[in-house]
């Protein structure tokens, strides 16, 4: 009976289905059908076999189809969620090499003994103590050119911000006096 059905179906039922799938997927649903009417008749749950063949081919089909599309649909949200974090990433570094410029130029328009000190401190680690020993500086000293190098490289970072670089004065300009070494 089985092979009856295979012969008078088989050419029908693959046209039919290679209308909604592309020729290898449309061969695995058909496939997947007689396996499911094979064991719907050994079991005597296909009154209709041909119906029956018929159904499960269809629904198999459209359940391909759907599984089709959400994998899509999914994978165009990740997609685009991917690109949303490159593009979030590629801000974030912008944004930190325009601050680390920023801070660098701010950092050479002071003092050279302000800035002698600051990068002691800041970049290079040193105590006020190991600080005001290299430099033959007392530590009050130290805290004052940190503090006055502080508060220029600020102003300096914060009048960029606010106008062009190149029309922020120079440190020296300020008005302030320079603090004495020693």
């Amino acid at each position: 009976m089985m092979n009856e059905i295979h012969t008078q179906t088989r050419k029908p039922l693959l046209a039919s289905l290679q209308r909604m799938l592309e020729p290898a997927q449309a061969e695995e649903v058909l496939q997947e059908a007689y396996l499911k009417l094979l064991l719907a008749l050994r079991e005597e749950r296909a009154p209709e076999p041909r119906a029956f063949l018929y159904r499960v081919a269809r629904n198999q089909a459209i359940s391909r189809l759907r599984h089709q599309k959400v994998v899509e649909q999914q994978g165009s949200h990740v997609q685009m969620a991917m690109q949303s974090q490159q593009h979030e990433a590629i801000e974030s570094r912008v944004s930190r090499e325009e601050e680390q410029g920023a801070l660098l130029e701010a950092i050479n328009a002071l003092p050279p003994k302000c800035r002698q000190v600051l990068v002691m401190r800041k970049i290079d680690g040193f105590s006020h103590g190991q600080i005001a020993g290299v430099l033959g500086i007392s530590t009050k000293t130290v805290e004052n050119h940190l503090a006055r190098g502080m508060r220029l490289c600020r102003e300096h970072i914060v009048a960029g911000s606010a106008r062009p670089a190149d029309a922020v004065e120079p440190a020296s300009k300020t008005g302030e006096k320079d603090l004495a070494v020693g």
